[in-house]
């Protein structure tokens, strides 16, 4: 199964295609699933399944298509999805998370951390981390770092602030109004999410720091 965004002209859906034909014998179980920004920890987007190659692709038939339904001017979306057992989880152009079955496209959780307010900010990826029963997928949204229940898409009341951390704290200096988001999902490392920031262009900046956050605790 591969999953992609429409064309241009739907910018706010994904597409799935899928090939009738059997799996085959050699498919590393290493990439049964796309658990990671870009397909693993290089973001090498690269997958070593090979049931949809060179001679077969122009048989490819649409299977399903989502649309998120919240679509406007000032929106856009570039998430890169990943698929955990079955599941595609990825954020919409309003930011909100979502998790879908990847092989029907049936809506399973949605959840908005603007809760209903207008969002900001774009969003490449998400991530997934999991100990045990405890399952979660992190993403930003905004200046706000967000980690919800990988099954019922709700916060994890223990992570930083009622699910939310600010990027905006926690730096070397109080940045007033200057602008920090994460617009990449970062990378897992243990029990840690390693996250980079994008901060303003201009001659005045925050800073740009490096960070770890306990994924368990935010």
């Amino acid at each position: 199964m591969y999953c992609m965004k429409k064309p241009k002209c739907w910018p706010f859906a994904f597409l799935v295609f899928c090939l009738a034909c059997e799996p085959s014998p050699d498919t590393s179980e290493q990439f049964v699933n796309w658990d990671t920004y870009h397909g693993d920890a290089t973001a090498s987007h690269y997958s070593s399944l090979d049931q949809i190659n060179k001679s077969n692709v122009r048989q490819l038939e649409l299977a399903w298509t989502y649309n998120s339904g919240d679509f406007d001017s000032r929106s856009q979306i570039q998430c890169n999805p990943i698929i955990i057992d079955g599941r595609l989880y990825a954020t919409t152009p309003h930011l909100k998370v979502m998790a879908l079955d990847a092989a029907t496209g049936k809506e399973i959780w949605k959840f908005d951390p603007f809760n209903g307010e207008t969002p900001s900010g774009v969003n490449r990826g998400v991530v997934y981390w999991a100990d045990g029963n405890d399952e979660r997928i992190i993403f930003t949204a905004g200046s706000d770092l967000v980690a919800v229940n990988a099954n019922t898409g709700s916060p994890i009341s223990s992570f930083g602030d009622k699910g939310k951390v600010d990027l905006r704290q926690g730096l070397d200096r109080d940045i007033g109004n200057q602008d920090i988001v994460a617009t990449t999902p970062g990378i897992v490392y243990k029990d840690l999410l390693i996250l980079g920031s994008r901060v303003s262009e201009g001659q005045v900046a925050a800073p740009g720091h490096v960070r770890a956050y306990d994924i368990k605790t935010g």
